[in-house]
């Protein structure tokens, strides 16, 4: 499935009527039923890593398609259903507080199923320092959820929030992508100007020139590095324009505070831990020293003295509308949700889920629904921004 387009994410108060958020729940999952008989585990927990699966998905369910809450009212009710059911999926974490509930919820899937809890736990938190360090957009996380399969599959679904502007965006990352080279699978947000992308095909040499810079004997080399750096920017009133970075083609004045580049600082105890790290996983693992701050030091640095590249370009991409057709949105676009309407759906799919398994006759029907649905031209301009 691939990924295209663009979609934006305001930032939206307010609460899901617990009647709607109620019937999320069940169509949730008896969907995820569905998936799991039609492509098991593993291929089920994939889609839900991609992106625009998993925004049509929140709009099939009666979601705003362009809203925050697309996120963390999807996943809460995607992890309601699935505690209920035993279809070999679970969710882990959260917004907020849940999200450091993750490691303690994985310790109990071990309770019902033979996975690696510390490798689960390893990269829920390695994830979480993905996207807030390695990767510096301007926006600070604040939910942090995994989808895990019974055969140890997993994909990280988190999301940050960029209270300026008043913005969200969405991280997806999958198990059998590289951690630090590439890791996404695609970024929901509207597109900035700028970003600091360590974790960046483009930054590998960056990457090592980093962890060339960290061993260095003693560290006091690195201090004075960033000291030079420091006074070949008097003047300027960010790194970028030394860097000579022009705004590219998409550039927005309303989001070119998004990403501050300028604050950068060196954690010299973090330096101090950081004279053993292996590679680049175990650097950005250093447990309360390196930040956002010393990683962009670092990274300018490494591409100013040692003339490694670092990847500045802001990597948001994608846009489904169509599937807010389904049932409509909370918030009335394209048309508000209608109870008898969901209840009635829900009662279809839960009776295809009761006969898909011993009808085949019900699938090839369901084919050639999907097929005719394909063929629909839905007016998808109708679907507009919803009011934050």
């Amino acid at each position: 499935m691939g990924v295209s387009g663009i979609a934006d994410l305001p930032l939206h108060g307010g609460h899901v009527p617990p009647w709607l958020y109620s019937r999320m729940v069940k169509l949730s999952g008896l969907i995820a039923e569905l998936l799991v008989d039609k492509h098991g585990i593993k291929d089920t927990i994939r889609l839900f890593s991609n992106p625009l699966f998993f925004q049509a998905f929140n709009n099939i369910i009666g979601m705003d398609w362009d809203s925050s809450g697309s996120t963390t009212i999807t996943t809460a009710a995607l992890k309601e259903a699935l505690s209920k059911k035993d279809v070999g999926i679970r969710v882990v974490g959260g917004k907020g507080v849940y999200a450091l509930n993750a490691p303690a919820e994985i310790n109990e899937l071990s309770r019902t199923w033979d996975v690696d809890v510390d490798s689960l736990k390893f990269v829920s938190r390695l994830s979480a320092k993905i996207d807030n360090t390695a990767l510096q957009d301007g926006y600070r996380l604040y939910h942090h959820a995994m989808l895990v399969g019974s055969d140890g599959t997993w994909t990280v679904i988190q999301q940050g929030l960029n209270e300026k502007i008043r913005y969200a965006r969405r991280y997806h990352i999958w198990m059998e992508n590289d951690l630090v080279n590439e890791p996404h699978t695609g970024i929901v947000g509207v597109k900035g100007n700028h970003a600091l992308n360590m974790v960046s095909r483009a930054s590998g040499d960056a990457r090592n020139a980093v962890l060339d810079i960290v061993h260095q004997d003693p560290p006091n080399k690195v201090v004075r590095d960033w000291a030079v750096i420091k006074a070949m920017m008097k003047g300027n009133t960010t790194i970028l324009t030394y860097l000579g970075r022009e705004p590219p083609k998409y550039y927005n004045p309303y989001l070119s505070g998004s990403f501050r580049p300028y604050l950068a600082s060196l954690n010299e105890d973090a330096l101090r831990q950081a004279r053993n790290v292996n590679d680049f996983k175990d650097l950005l693992l250093i447990r309360g020293g390196l930040g956002p701050s010393t990683m962009l030091a670092l990274a300018l640095i490494a591409e100013l003295i040692y003339r490694d590249p670092v990847d500045w370009e802001d990597p948001a991409n994608i846009d489904p509308r169509r599937y807010a057709f389904a049932l409509g949105g909370k918030d009335g676009s394209p048309y508000p949700v209608n109870k008898e309407v969901y209840d009635t759906v829900i009662d279809i799919v839960q009776a295809i889920v009761d006969r898909a398994r011993r009808d085949s006759g019900l699938t090839i029907y369901l084919r050639h629904l999907a097929k005719v649905a394909r063929q629909l031209n839905l007016p998808t301009d109708l679907v507009r921004p919803t009011p934050p």
